[in-house]
């Protein structure tokens, strides 16, 4: 169903045989614009507020320890925005015979392997800027606490990997 290509092989956590599909390049975007949402809110808060407010009230305070801290969090985020494209090679997806199976991590890397049988519920969400750029999450859940998301994915292949897990979730469900 998917036109992304699989993503990259990597030695940590790629079981034999098992091609990963990476999501959709729109997922970075995604995160590349909430970083560069969250670098201007504080940008706004930490820099020009409290300069408009010293010189409004003509208070005699320093205000470069405010731009040193947003100087510091611009660098931070130039970093974060480069590691991005790292993170979206290593974040994939695999529907298996058995399971369903999420890879994803740079410095926390992490497999987590959903077995077709546990899962009690299947849903999709999308967010306003998920539905703005096509995308949407799906979330399996288990009876217990846990569960696992794919998110950003391509809507169409959201409402694709839904009914495939729905109908191997029916074929293979667990007696309780």
């Amino acid at each position: 169903m998917s036109d992304t290509p699989p993503c990259e092989p990597r030695a940590l956590f790629q079981p034999p045989g098992v091609t990963f599909t990476c999501l959709p390049r729109k997922a970075l975007t995604v995160w590349r614009l909430t970083l560069a949402f969250w670098t201007t809110l504080v940008a706004l808060l930490f820099g020009i507020v409290p300069t408009t407010l010293v010189q409004f009230l003509h208070a005699d305070l320093a205000v470069w320890p405010f731009w040193t801290l947003v100087t510091a969090f611009a660098g931070w985020s130039v970093v974060c925005w480069k590691r991005l494209g790292a993170r979206w090679q290593a974040t994939g997806y695999c529907l298996t015979e058995d399971e369903l199976l999420l890879r994803g991590g740079l410095l926390h890397q992490h497999l987590t392997a959903m077995s077709y049988g546990r899962i009690q519920t299947v849903e999709v969400r999308s967010g306003p800027m998920q539905r703005r750029l096509g995308l949407a999450t799906v979330h399996a859940r288990t009876g217990s606490y846990r569960g696992a998301a794919l998110k950003n994915l391509d809507t169409a292949e959201a409402e694709w990997i839904r009914d495939v897990l729905t109908r191997l979730a029916q074929q293979k469900q667990v007696a309780l």
